[in-house]
Formats: structure tokens, C-alpha cells, sequence
């Protein structure tokens, strides 16, 4: 099968824009990121009496209630921490509050957490005997806001803001347990920005099977190196020239099937197979960027 050479084009990524020279320099590099302050703003501090006696009324007649729940402060900044150490493309890295930063694209991270609430609803029920029975259900709601600046630098590169919600099923019945579920979310919700932020790239180098005018699968110069894994899903760009800048467009989606080797796997194409093998088979140029 006919082998591609392949460039790096630009990336884009949530919404920032990323030159191609730049992607060349930094392809699949890991930088180092911390959590450089984090504070919590308490929204209930500034409620008057007034509207905490109408609050507490519309809970008896509605038989729902919101607490902010203060204690997990610390909680919640653990779980921002956890978000912020399973990025691929990122370690967590305390000595950067310590050390000098030789080059730029290592993160310092403020957190402002500006809502830890647990909410509860009750509604009443008939058991079979016909008496009265009441269930009470919590949803944790934690609000974020991260700023991410460079730790070279001190320019903020991005500020994305996170609202986590605890799990629905199955119900939570404590409002701990809420809390609790919302955390993880939080940590999730961080985790997948930040692989959106700092993609896996990498090339098709040859396609693999075939079948008539569809390409089934294809070999990438992503491995174990690198961090590829199976279940990995990739978007699939034609590059082009326009005005002297690389533009791309989608065309696809991978889903790496096989990690063969460090700097090599082989891919299913999910989506898009007629316009990828076209596209090989004219020599067009062709980069995969991770999408998940």
C-alpha cells in the first residue's frame, strides 16, 4: 500500500488556536501543571435574614432545601487536583511553585470554587399498608472557574469553568453522598478539558484494510510511547495551504484497535471511510487528533 508522509498541521482545540510550527515543536510533548491557589467564595455569606427566613419557608412548603456545603472545601480542592493530574499531556508537578520554569507551556492553575451546594427533595408516598412513607434524595452541585496561567510567563492561557452535578442514578440518599459524587464529576469533567486542550496528534502513515471504495482501517505513528491506547478516538483532518497559513477539515473518526508498537497503531475507522481512502489514495495530507 502506497505510504503517506505526513506534516503537522495546525490544531484546534476548544477555543484556542494553535500554530502549525507550534504543533510540530510540541508534538505530544508533557508538561508539568499545578494548583497554584484555590479559594471559596460562599454565597450563602451574603444572603440577609430575610432571605434566609424565605428560604428556609419555601423548604417546608416545596419539601426542597439548598445547604452550601462548607466542609468539603478541602474536598473539592483534592478532587481539582486529581483533575488536573490525569491529563495526558500534563504532570503534576509541585516543584513548580518552588523552582524556575526553563520554558514556557508549564501551567500554574488559580481555583475559584463558587458553589459546594447540597440540595435535597422530598415527596411523600403510599406504602401498602396506606400509611404515609417520605423519601428524601440530594443532588451535589459543586460550580468551578480555573485560571491557567503560564508558569514562565504569567499570561493566562485559559479560564474554562466547570459545573459538576452529582450522579442521578442511582439516587443519592445523604448529602455527603451527593457531595461526594459531584467531586468526581468535577475531577472528570477537568480531566476531559484538559486532553481536549493538549491533543494526542499524530499521522496516518498507511492505510490497512479496505474493502471497495471504503477504508476500514489504518495505521497511525502514535504508540505506547506516547500514550495510545485501545478505545482512543481520533478526528481525521485533511490539511491544506490556504494564504501561506495550514487549515484543516474534518473528515472522520479512529478508534485505535491495537497498539502495535512504541510509535505505531492500527486504527477502525468509525466514520468518514469513503473520504479518508480518497484521500489516501490522492496523497492528500492527512493528521489525527485525539477527540476524547
Amino acid at each position: 500500500m502506497k505510504k503517506l508522509v505526513m506534516t503537522l498541521a495546525a490544531v484546534l482545540c476548544c477555543t484556542l488556536t494553535v500554530s502549525a510550527q507550534d504543533v510540530q515543536a510540541d508534538r505530544n510533548k508533557q508538561y508539568n501543571i499545578v494548583l497554584n491557589s484555590s479559594q471559596y467564595t460562599h454565597r450563602d455569606d451574603k444572603m440577609s435574614k430575610g432571605d434566609a427566613v424565605s428560604k428556609i419557608i419555601t423548604g417546608v412548603l416545596t419539601g426542597k432545601t439548598s445547604v452550601q456545603a462548607t466542609k468539603f472545601e478541602e474536598d473539592v480542592k483534592t478532587a481539582i487536583v486529581k483533575g488536573l493530574s490525569n491529563g495526558r499531556r500534563y504532570l503534576y508537578n509541585e516543584g513548580l511553585l518552588q523552582g524556575n520554569v526553563a520554558e514556557e507551556g508549564h501551567l500554574l492553575v488559580d481555583a475559584v470554587i463558587t458553589n459546594i451546594t447540597a440540595n435535597s427533595e422530598s415527596k411523600d408516598s403510599k406504602d401498602k399498608d396506606g400509611k404515609t412513607k417520605v423519601t428524601t434524595t440530594y443532588t451535589g452541585i459543586i460550580d468551578v472557574t480555573l485560571t491557567l496561567k503560564d508558569a514562565k510567563t504569567g499570561n493566562v492561557v485559559s479560564s474554562p469553568s466547570f459545573n459538576a452535578r452529582s450522579s442521578s442514578y442511582p439516587s443519592c440518599t445523604t448529602s455527603d453522598q451527593a457531595i461526594q459524587s459531584a467531586m468526581g464529576s468535577l475531577s472528570g469533567r477537568i480531566t476531559v478539558w484538559l486532553n481536549k486542550y493538549k491533543p494526542l496528534c499524530a499521522n496516518i502513515i498507511e492505510g490497512a484494510r479496505a474493502k471497495k471504495d471504503k477504508q476500514k482501517e489504518v495505521y497511525i505513528d502514535l504508540g505506547s510511547r506516547e500514550g495510545a491506547f485501545e478505545g482512543l478516538h481520533f478526528g481525521v483532518y485533511i490539511v491544506k495551504t490556504i494564504a501561506g497559513r495550514e487549515a484543516k477539515s474534518q473528515i472522520g473518526k479512529l478508534k485505535v484497535e491495537e497498539v502495535a508498537g512504541d510509535d505505531i497503531s492500527l486504527c477502525k475507522v468509525q466514520s468518514g471511510s469513503k473520504d479518508i481512502k480518497e484521500a489516501l489514495d490522492s496523497g492528500q495530507q492527512l493528521q489525527v487528533i485525539s477527540i476524547d
